[in-house]
């Protein structure tokens, strides 16, 4: 558990950094460096979204699926199998 509070505080890290290089290309008056920031920002983001899911996952409990046979009926269905509008057969 711990290790997963860690990686929220890594979240909240990625996050804030990307929001700083974003308001730093703002900033910035060469074209090319307001993109290198921009990018910056963008892996940072992707970063912490990684992060963020491997977090859920880790919080989430294992998917267990059931296996079920579906039997089916032999035989058409005929309006004698239909019961009548008032419920009854």
């Amino acid at each position: 558990m711990v290790r997963t509070i860690d990686k929220f505080g890594q979240i909240k890290a990625k996050r804030e950094a990307a929001a700083h290089a974003r308001q730093l290309a703002l900033r910035l008056t060469s074209a090319e460096d307001r993109e290198l920031a921009l990018r910056f920002a963008a892996e940072l983001d992707a970063q912490g979204d990684a992060l963020e899911r491997a977090a859920e996952a880790a919080w989430r409990p294992p998917v267990v699926q059931v296996q079920g046979q579906v039997q089916q009926q032999s035989g058409s269905s005929t309006d004698d199998d239909k019961p009548d509008r008032d419920g009854s057969s």
